[in-house]
């Protein structure tokens, strides 16, 4: 039943009923009426008959309305046991009033099952509405589904428009797939072939620096090496972050423990915290586990803890501490040295963006590479300064 044709039966019903209760509400009281007029004539003839001479007193008391006469004669009928609705209970109008009462009856269970309806009614407008609404809720979480339960009502026209809107959102993210897994191929070519004259020249260096060379020569070996380094670093990184965003990036989930993950990521900066003479503290519990890719999860904290010793003094001081609830896994990064620059925060993670403080030889991807690999493992890092001076890195898991 479409909305019009409710329209025109709540009118049609509601006219219906006005007119039932006005005939109704006329008849008690002609009903009414002719009672009055039935006991006003009896009461008239009795009197006349035991007094003609208060014919004309009676009839004149029928056109006046004195308050204290008709006080008087309630309390002359009181004291003979007539009280109010005395006339409705004579044998001769009991009929009337079961009539009355049926009558009365009916229009509440007429009103009773419109409300009935009514109620039915707004239920199905009201299931309808959490259909649409956990409809659009699973587009909102990334299920363009084909609405199952069409129907033809008032809500078709909405209904049509999410469909059409399901199906533009459908398409549009097939062809976004398709052009971030093109993008993926495109700098995953890109990559092979920057690879292939930076691996020759890798292998080149290493011959040289297997050469007796000494001086400026030996120096600028050094140099070039360190930034072949880096350039391998910067095309892997790239890489890897083309697949996070096209979402082509294939995770292994398996359980982690926290410590042997922790102790090889900063196996690889053991050369650069001794050269600095700093403390590295890692605190020891091998009961913390959690699921996630081993690999990525190490890349991510790598660059996390190589971020603190670059930005830690000489002696400086690195602590690794972690814990686990029913919510998460959370592990904290934290060092004493100068901390971030309250203009650098919001941009930490940002992609390419180098801080006040950043190394000059720095990239500005590993924060932003770490942060993708932990959000892509239902987690997130919080990067702040601690009170006591230096930074803090707070990196969570949730649990699924």
């Amino acid at each position: 039943m479409n909305k019009k044709k409710i329209t025109v039966w709540m009118v049609i019903s509601f006219l219906c009923i006005t007119i039932f209760c006005m005939i109704l509400g006329n008849f008690i009281f002609k009903q009414t009426e002719k009672i009055f007029y039935e006991k006003a004539a009896q009461i008239i003839a009795f009197g006349v008959k035991a007094d003609p001479n208060i014919e004309q007193v009676l009839i004149s008391s029928l056109k006046t309305n004195n308050i204290a006469e008709i006080n008087k004669g309630k309390k002359i009928l009181e004291q003979y046991g007539y009280s109010e609705g005395f006339l409705y209970s004579s044998h001769k109008h009991k009929n009337f009033n079961i009539v009355t009462i049926g009558i009365l009856f009916l229009i509440t269970l007429l009103l009773f099952c419109f409300g009935g309806f009514l109620v039915g009614l707004n239920h199905i407008k009201r299931k309808r509405i959490n259909n649409l609404a956990e409809y659009l809720y699973a587009i909102n979480e990334g299920n363009y589904r084909i609405n199952p339960h069409k129907k033809e009502d008032e809500f078709s026209i909405l209904e049509d428009e999410l469909y059409k809107t399901v199906v533009l959102l459908r398409e549009n993210r097939e062809k976004e797939r398709k052009e971030k897994e093109k993008l993926t191929n495109y700098l995953a070519d890109i990559s092979h072939q920057m690879k292939t004259p930076l691996t020759s020249m890798s292998l080149m260096i290493e011959l040289l620096e297997g050469s007796p060379i000494n001086g400026d020569d030996a120096l600028y070996i050094e140099r070039i090496s360190a930034q072949i380094y880096r350039l391998n670093h910067l095309v892997s990184s790239l890489l890897t972050l083309s697949k996070l965003d096209a979402g082509t990036l294939t995770l292994e989930y398996k359980s982690i423990n926290v410590y042997e993950l922790l102790c090889t990521s900063v196996e690889p900066l053991i050369l650069m915290i001794e050269k600095k003479e700093q403390q590295l503290f890692i605190q020891e519990n091998s009961d913390v586990v959690f699921m996630g890719d081993f690999y990525w999860n190490n890349e991510a904290i790598l660059n996390i803890v190589k971020n603190c010793v670059e930005h830690t003094p000489c002696g400086g001081k690195i602590s690794i501490v972690y814990e686990q609830n029913p919510i998460c896994t959370q592990i904290i990064i934290e060092d004493n040295g100068e901390g971030f620059k309250k203009k650098d925060i919001p941009h930490l993670f940002t992609r390419f963006y180098k801080g006040e403080n950043s190394a000059k030889d720095s990239v500005g991807i590993g924060l932003a590479l770490a942060q993708s690999i932990v959000k892509k493992q239902n987690g997130e890092i919080r990067a702040e300064n601690k009170k006591t001076g230096g930074a803090s890195f707070t990196i969570k898991f949730y649990s699924n």
